[in-house]
C-alpha cells in the first residue's frame, strides 16, 4: 500500500512539472531565398494530429509541452523537421523551394507532369539560377548548366546573340538550334528580349520522346520557357538592380618599343633584298610613310587598342509587383538595362514590360492574359575596328593636325590605307527592335477531369537598321558617303486548342489524354535602300532624299504556315510503371503537294524501380530514387529557303526585234526549285537512369541517346550545263550518338551551413554515314565516317628549313622559310598533301556550380570547362610571323626569328612580302593548330542575406546584397586570348571581365 501511495504521489508531481513546463511557442516561416512570408504553411509537432497554419504574415503560436518535434510543410517546399528545445520560445523557420524533390512538377508539351513520373529526357533550371549572371541573352546563363547542351556567343559585343546546340550535330546544314516556347507561345530568332528577373523556370526536352510532340521543328530540341506569375495570398513588391563595370581582358603581347618595332620593319624589306635594300635607316623612306617618320623622329609610340576601348559600366533595374488575392491573380515587372561596349560606341540598351493575369470567372472556367513588350537600341562597331587598332602601325597618327580622327590616304594611289578604328567607333551601326510576345488563353472545365483550352498567341517582331559611312571610311570614299536603312519584321499567329482528360478507374491504374490541333502562321518582310553621294557627312542617314545616287532598292516578302493534329496518352500502374506515347501530324507550306505532310510518333517508359515492394525498408534508408527510363521518337527539321520548292524568276531584259530591249522576267539560274523535298527524319533512341541516395542528398541522372537522321536536307551544287548553280535535295544520312551526366550532392545540410555542389558533363560522336550515291566526300570538310563542316583540313607544318637541307620540294625556298610534308610522296607540294590536322567538335564539355551558406552569408562558383577539340589560331600565326601581308604588327615571340645564328626556332625570318611563307600556298598549316581546352569560372558571388528581425520595424520581407565577379579566370594551353571563339576568326571584339554591386529587396 505505501509503495502504490509514493508511486501515485511521484506521478502527480511529475504530470504538475510537465503542467509547469507549458509555454506558448511563436515562430515565423519564410521562403528562404526571398524572405518573403509563407501564409497557410502546416506547423505541427510529433505525435499531434491537427495542424495549425500560418497567418498572412507568416506567422504562428502554439501551446507546447518540454522538447518537442516540429514539422513545417508546405505545397512547392521541401518538409522540415526541427528539434525544439525546452527553452525555446520563438523561431524563424526558412522554407526552401523543393525545386529537386521528386515531387517537382516540369513542364512538358502542352502540359505538366511530376518529375518522378518523367519518361523521357528532360532537364530544368531555375529562374533563381538564371540571375545569377547578368546577361542580355538568356541562352548565355544556360551556358554550362543544362547536360546536353552547348551555348556559345556569336561574339562579345553588347547584344550579340548565341549558338546552341543541343546533343550534338542534328544536320548538315547550318542549323537553327532548338525551337523556344515562352508561355505557350513558340518563338524564334533570339531571346534578349526576355528579362530574366521573368522567367521561373527553364525546362528543355531533349530527346525524342519528349520533343515529338512538337514534330516537325524538334530535331534540335525544344526549350520551354515559363514565365513568373502572381502566387495565392498576398501582394509583394520586389526590386532587384546591379551596377558593375566591364574591363578587357589582355590582348596579345606585341612589340611595344619604336626600337624593335622599326629593326623588325626594316629586316623584312632587306630580307626580300639585302643589296638593293640594305639594313638600316636608308630605306626607311620606302618602308615609312611621313607621319610614321615625324613620329618615329619625335620617339611619340601611338595607342590604337586604348583610343578605341574603354572601361564600360553596365548596370540593371527591375520592378515587380505581384497581387494574388481572391480570385484573380496579376503580375507586373519593368526591367531597365544598359551595357556599354569595351569598344567605344557600342552599346545595348533594353526596356522590358510584362504582364500576367489570371483570373478564375467561375468554379470551371479561367482566363488569363500573358504579354512581354521589349524595346531596344543596340549600338554595333565594326569587327574592323578593334582588328585595326591591333594591327595599325603604332607609328601612325589616330588625329589630324584639326584634331579630327586622320583619313590617311595613299599619296599615289589616292585611296584610303585603312579604316582609322576611332572613325569606325564613332558611325556604329544602329539597331532598334521591338517586340510584342504574349497568348490569351481560356481553359474550361467540362465535367470533372476533362479540360478544354484555348489560346491565341502572337510574336510580332520589328527591326530597323541603319547605316552610315562616311568620306574618311573605305566604303563612303570614293562614293562621298554611303546610307544604308533597312527594316525587316514578322508576325506570327498561333492559334492552339487541347482537350485533356485524366481518367482513374483504380488506384492501380491512371489515365491522362490529350488532343488537340494547333495552327501557326508567319507573315515576313523586309526592304532595303542604299544610297550614296551625299552633299555632307553631318546628317548620315537620316535624310536618304539628298543621296546623288539611288544605288540599291530591294524588298521581299513571305509567308509560311504549319498545320498540326497532336495526341498523347500516359499511362501509369501502381504509380511505378509508366508509359507514354505522343503523335503529331505536321503539314508545312514549305514543302510541295506531295510531302507536305509529315508524322512524328514518340513511345517512351518508365519503371520506378525504388517503389517496389521487394525493395525493403532497410534499402529505402539509404536509397531515396531508383528509376529507368526508356524511349523512342521520330523529330523533323523543316528549316530551308522559304522558296526552296520554287524556282523562282528574276527581272531581265531581251532584244526580240534584234535592236529595242523589252524588259521582263526570265528563270533565275541560282537555285532550282524542288517539289519534291521532304523533311529530315531524326529517329532518336534514349535510356536513363535517375537514382538517389541520404534522402536525395546525392542525385545521379545519366542517359545515352542514339541518333539516326534521314533524308538531311542539303543544297547540293550542279554541273554547269544543268543551267542553274544548286538544287536543295533529301540525300544524305548522319549519325549522333553521346551521354549526358548529371550530379548533384547536397554535401553539408544544417540550419546554419549549407554545401551544395552541381556537376554535369556530356559527349556526343557524329558522323555522316551517307552523302550522295557512290559518293563519299563532297568537300574536304563534308565526308563519310567524319561529323559535318567540323575538319580542320591543312599542310602538316615540318619546321624550318636549315643550311645543308634538301630544298626540292621547293627549289625557291631559303633557311629560315616555313617547310611542309610531302605526304603523297610525289616531289611536290600541292592540294593533295592537304590532310586532316584537327577536329573543331569537343570530346566533352560540362559545368560545376558551387553554393556554400553559413548563415546569412554565402557564396557561388560556377566554372564550365570544354576538352579535346582543336582551334585554327590564324590570328596567334599572323602576329607571330612578320609579314605586311597579314598584319605589320607582331608580338614578341616574333623577335625570336630564325637568323644564321638563331636556328633553334620555329619563327621564320621576316619577310615584308610573306616569302618565308611561301611554301604554305593556303597561307596556313598545322602549325597554327592548337588544342582549345579550357576551365572557365564564369562567375563568382558573394552575398549576405539581412535578418528579418532586423527589416521586420521596416516592414521589409527581405534584403540580399551581393558582389560579383563575371568570367574572372581562365585556365588553358590555348595561345590565343579566347578559346570560345569561333574556328578561324581573329579577335575581333575583346573579352571582358566583369565586377558588380547588387541588391535585391522584398516588400
Amino acid at each position: 500500500m505505501k509503495k502504490t501511495t509514493l508511486l501515485l504521489f511521484l506521478s502527480l508531481v511529475t504530470f504538475l512539472g510537465i503542467q509547469a513546463q507549458t509555454r506558448v511557442l511563436r515562430g515565423k516561416v519564410a521562403d528562404i531565398e526571398t524572405r518573403a512570408p509563407l501564409p497557410g504553411v502546416s506547423v505541427t509537432t510529433i505525435g499531434n494530429a491537427t495542424p495549425q497554419a500560418t497567418a498572412a504574415d507568416g506567422t504562428f503560436s502554439m501551446s507546447v509541452q518540454g522538447k518537442v518535434i516540429l514539422v513545417i510543410s508546405s505545397v512547392g517546399y521541401k518538409t522540415q523537421s526541427l528539434n525544439i528545445s525546452a527553452s525555446d520560445s520563438a523561431i524563424e523557420v526558412l522554407l526552401q523551394k523543393s525545386t529537386e524533390a521528386l515531387g517537382e512538377v516540369v513542364v512538358i508539351g502542352y502540359g505538366k507532369q511530376q518529375k518522378k513520373d518523367v519518361t523521357s529526357a528532360i532537364s530544368s533550371i531555375s529562374g533563381k539560377e538564371l540571375k545569377e549572371l547578368p546577361v542580355t541573352n538568356v541562352n548565355q546563363a544556360l551556358q554550362g548548366r543544362i547536360p546536353g547542351m552547348q551555348v556559345v556567343t556569336a561574339g562579345h559585343q553588347p547584344g550579340a546573340g548565341t549558338n546552341v546546340r543541343i546533343r550534338g550535330i542534328n544536320t548538315i546544314t547550318q542549323g537553327t538550334g532548338p525551337i523556344y516556347v515562352v508561355d505557350g507561345v513558340v518563338v524564334t530568332y533570339d531571346l534578349r528580349e526576355i528579362n530574366p528577373n521573368d522567367i521561373e523556370s527553364i525546362d528543355v526536352l531533349k530527346d525524342a520522346s519528349a520533343a515529338a510532340i512538337y514534330g516537325s521543328r524538334a530535331s534540335e530540341g525544344v526549350v520551354i520557357i515559363t514565365t513568373k506569375r502572381a502566387s495565392s495570398g498576398r501582394t509583394t513588391v520586389n526590386y532587384d538592380a546591379y551596377y558593375g563595370v566591364q574591363k578587357m581582358i589582355r590582348t596579345y603581347d606585341f612589340v611595344d618599343n619604336i626600337d624593335d618595332y622599326v629593326k623588325l620593319r626594316r629586316q623584312g624589306l632587306s630580307d626580300e633584298d639585302p643589296v638593293a635594300w640594305p639594313n638600316g635607316p636608308g630605306i626607311d623612306t620606302l618602308l615609312f610613310n611621313g607621319d610614321e617618320r615625324r613620329n618615329m623622329a619625335q620617339g611619340r609610340w601611338t595607342d590604337w587598342v586604348g583610343a578605341v576601348t574603354q572601361t564600360a559600366p553596365q548596370q540593371s533595374h527591375t520592378l515587380s509587383v505581384s497581387n494574388g488575392f481572391g480570385k484573380n491573380k496579376f503580375y507586373l515587372s519593368g526591367n531597365y538595362l544598359n551595357q556599354d561596349g569595351i569598344i567605344k560606341g557600342s552599346n545595348f540598351e533594353r526596356y522590358s514590360l510584362k504582364a500576367n493575369m489570371e483570373s478564375e470567372v467561375s468554379a470551371k472556367l479561367k482566363v488569363g492574359v500573358n504579354t512581354n513588350f521589349s524595346h531596344i537600341v543596340n549600338d554595333v562597331v565594326s569587327n574592323e575596328a578593334f582588328y585595326n587598332a591591333v594591327t595599325i602601325s603604332p607609328l601612325m597618327s589616330i588625329y589630324d593636325s584639326l584634331g579630327n580622327p586622320s583619313a590617311n590616304i595613299d599619296p599615289s594611289s589616292g585611296n584610303l590605307l585603312f579604316n582609322n578604328p576611332v572613325t569606325l567607333t564613332r558611325t556604329p551601326v544602329h539597331n532598334v527592335d521591338d517586340r510584342f510576345l504574349g497568348n490569351i488563353f481560356g481553359e474550361y472545365k467540362i465535367i470533372p477531369g476533362l479540360t478544354f483550352r484555348s489560346s491565341f498567341g502572337l510574336d510580332v517582331y520589328k527591326n530597323q537598321r541603319f547605316e552610315y559611312y562616311p568620306r574618311t571610311t573605305s566604303a563612303g570614299f570614293a562614293k562621298k558617303g554611303v546610307a544604308k536603312i533597312q527594316n525587316f519584321g514578322w508576325r506570327d499567329y498561333l492559334w492552339e486548342n487541347t482537350l485533356a482528360y485524366s481518367y482513374a478507374p483504380s488506384e492501380d491504374h491512371v489515365f491522362d489524354f490529350l488532343a488537340g490541333a494547333t495552327y501557326q502562321q508567319r507573315r515576313q518582310e523586309w526592304n532595303y535602300e542604299e544610297g550614296s553621294g551625299f552633299p555632307t557627312d553631318a546628317l548620315t542617314y537620316k535624310n536618304m532624299g539628298l543621296a546623288s545616287n539611288r544605288d540599291v532598292i530591294a524588298s521581299d516578302y513571305f509567308n509560311w504556315s504549319v498545320a498540326s493534329l497532336l495526341g498523347r496518352v500516359i499511362y501509369k500502374f501502381k504509380g511505378r510503371y509508366i508509359i507514354n506515347g505522343t503523335i503529331r501530324r505536321d503539314g508545312s507550306s514549305r514543302f510541295g503537294a506531295d510531302n507536305k505532310y509529315g508524322y512524328f510518333p514518340s513511345i517512351s517508359g518508365a519503371w520506378r524501380l525504388i517503389d517496389e515492394p521487394f525493395i525493403g525498408l532497410k534499402t529505402r534508408s539509404v536509397i531515396s530514387d531508383a528509376k529507368i527510363r526508356i524511349g523512342y521518337g521520330i523529330v523533323g527539321n523543316q528549316e530551308i529557303p522559304i522558296a526552296a520548292i520554287y524556282t523562282q524568276m528574276q527581272p531581265g531584259v531581251y532584244p526580240y526585234n534584234g535592236s529595242n530591249q523589252t524588259s521582263g522576267f526570265q528563270l533565275g539560274t541560282s537555285t532550282e526549285g524542288n517539289p519534291a523535298l521532304k523533311w529530315e527524319s531524326q529517329r532518336q533512341f534514349n535510356i536513363g537512369f535517375d537514382y538517389a541516395m541520404f534522402n536525395n542528398r546525392i542525385r545521379l541522372t545519366v542517359d545515352y541517346y542514339n541518333k539516326n537522321i534521314h533524308d538531311l536536307l542539303m543544297n547540293n551544287p550542279l554541273a554547269p550545263s544543268q543551267g542553274f548553280d544548286s538544287k536543295w535535295i533529301n540525300i544524305s544520312q548522319m549519325n549522333t550518338r553521346g551521354i549526358d551526366l548529371g550530379l548533384n550532392v547536397n554535401i553539408i545540410k544544417t540550419n546554419h551551413v549549407d554545401w551544395q555542389m552541381n556537376i554535369n558533363w556530356s559527349k556526343f560522336t557524329s558522323k555522316i554515314t551517307s552523302l550522295l550515291p557512290g559518293v563519299d566526300s563532297l568537300s574536304p570538310y563534308l565526308k563519310v565516317g567524319e561529323a559535318p563542316n567540323s575538319l580542320i583540313v591543312d599542310y602538316v607544318y615540318d619546321g624550318l628549313y636549315q643550311k645543308g637541307d634538301d630544298f626540292s620540294l621547293n627549289p625557291d625556298a631559303r633557311p629560315g622559310d616555313v617547310r611542309v610534308k610531302d605526304l603523297d610522296k610525289n616531289g611536290t607540294i600541292n592540294q593533295y598533301d592537304r590532310t586532316i590536322i584537327g577536329r573543331t567538335v569537343p570530346k566533352g564539355w560540362g559545368g560545376i556550380w558551387n553554393y556554400v551558406r553559413y548563415k546569412q552569408f554565402s557564396m557561388t562558383v560556377f566554372a564550365s570547362y570544354t576538352y579535346g577539340h582543336m582551334i585554327s589560331n590564324k590570328a596567334y600565326q599572323d602576329y607571330l610571323y612578320y609579314s605586311s601581308k597579314t598584319a605589320t604588327r607582331t608580338i614578341k615571340d616574333g623577335l625570336n626569328y630564325w637568323t644564321p645564328e638563331n636556328t633553334n626556332t620555329d619563327v621564320p625570318r621576316p619577310n615584308q612580302f610573306g616569302r618565308s611563307l611561301r611554301a604554305l600556298q593556303s597561307g596556313t598549316s598545322s602549325f597554327m593548330v592548337q588544342k582549345g581546352d579550357f576551365i572557365r569560372i564564369r562567375n563568382i558571388t558573394l552575398a549576405y542575406d539581412v535578418p528579418s528581425a532586423l527589416l521586420s520595424k521596416a516592414k521589409i520581407n527581405s534584403l540580399r546584397v551581393y558582389v560579383q565577379a563575371v568570367e574572372p579566370f581562365l585556365f588553358t594551353k590555348y595561345k590565343g586570348i579566347d578559346p570560345e571563339i569561333g574556328t578561324g576568326q581573329y579577335d575581333v571584339y575583346p573579352r571582358y571581365r566583369t565586377f558588380l554591386f547588387g541588391l535585391q529587396l522584398s516588400l
